[in-house]
């Protein structure tokens, strides 16, 4: 058999000297029948046992990915059986076979794993947006249930046994709490699908925080909690940002730390890092810090790593913190909608700190 005449009739020049790539010609089993130096370099093998070889024991899915390289006349991208290196690979068929033709080219993991990320993206945005058209459907039914249950507990249907009575509070605690969960991966839906857009306005932050602290009196009135509020000496206090997302920030990080403790204290320091700190987060520009600290809520080491990921618990047996773990991934999403970043510092028997960087405008 002439090669060279074969891989003349692939209208090419002499790939043996002039081309840099790795040339492999086979029949269509696979089996190799001639290579260039180059192929038995990039295989990491020699160039006699190449030739008592099938194409299959290098690439993976080999002879699908040479039948698709030749219908769609297009290169494809391979990968090697026994590393995680890839090439980009062209087909040409003859009469006797394929003729292979392999560069090597340095983006393609990279490429597969963006396209890999983009795809999950596209995909998550999608199943987001459709959870947010069916808010109504998932909350609407709830809302009756919450609301009907509590007129009977309250006695607006009739007088109840004692019996009844206890059944319709169990009704009313246990759907209350499943519209507190759908409301919050409702929350986090929005997040993730990105449809919250800061509105940068100035406005006084001391005053927001306060707002925050009010409007959760209901949650910890009944709870032996001291509550501490210090600003920086010197800060300025009027920020540019979006208060709304702010306030969204803290509500939702109070409440893991309600949920969670009924006694201690509560403390929120608001300051300016310097810029070392800022360093060490790379941020840079103006910022400010804030600090939500409890000293009754103690976290483990195993807790801090998957506190903003609520996938990653799903997928353990201990799932009891799914919900704390959505509420602080909408936090997380949140802050970074901001352009600024969230992080958990906790000290044993001392508090956890809940620790918030934002840009001033």
């Amino acid at each position: 058999m002439d090669i060279k005449k074969i891989l003349f009739r692939t209208n090419s020049i002499d790939v043996e000297k002039a081309l840099p790539d790795a040339v492999v010609f086979c029949n269509r089993e696979g089996k190799i029948l001639w290579v260039n130096d180059k192929a038995a370099e990039i295989f990491e093998t020699s160039k006699m046992h190449l030739l008592t070889s099938n194409i299959s024991d290098f690439i993976e899915n080999a002879l699908n990915l040479i039948t698709s390289s030749v219908i769609m006349n297009n290169q494809v991208i391979t990968k090697l059986t026994n590393s995680e290196t890839y090439f980009d690979m062209t087909s040409k068929e003859i009469e006797e076979g394929y003729v292979l033709d392999f560069r090597d080219s340095i983006n393609s993991a990279d490429e597969i794993v963006k396209k890999s990320e983009d795809d999950y993206k596209e995909i998550n945005r999608d199943k987001n947006c459709f959870l947010l058209k069916l808010a109504n459907d998932l909350k609407s039914p709830l809302q009756s249930i919450v609301g009907f249950s509590q007129a009977m507990a309250d006695g607006l249907g009739g007088s109840m046994s004692e019996q009844q009575d206890k059944y319709i509070r169990i009704i009313k605690k246990n759907s209350s709490e499943l519209m507190y969960f759908i409301t919050k991966l409702l929350e986090l839906s929005q997040t993730e699908a990105e449809l919250s857009h800061p509105e940068i306005k100035t406005f006084d932050i001391t005053s927001t925080i306060n707002s925050v602290i009010r409007f959760n009196e209901q949650l910890y009135k009944d709870k032996e909690l001291r509550w501490k509020f210090s600003v920086a000496e010197g800060m300025k206090k009027t920020i540019a940002s979006d208060e709304e997302i702010i306030k969204t920030i803290l509500q939702n990080i109070l409440e893991v730390i309600l949920k969670s403790v009924d006694m201690g204290e509560i403390s929120i320091n608001l300051s300016v890092p310097d810029e070392e700190f800022l360093n060490s987060k790379n941020l840079t520009g103006n910022n400010i810090l804030i600090s939500v600290s409890s000293s009754a809520l103690l976290l483990s080491e195993n807790d801090l790593e998957s506190m903003f990921d609520p996938y990653m618990i799903v997928d353990t047996s201990n799932k009891k913190n799914v919900l704390r773990a959505m509420v602080l991934a909408c936090v997380k999403n949140l802050v970074q909608t901001l352009r600024g970043t969230v992080w958990v510092e906790s000290q044993i028997l001392k508090n956890t700190s809940f620790n918030i960087i934002i840009p001033q405008g």
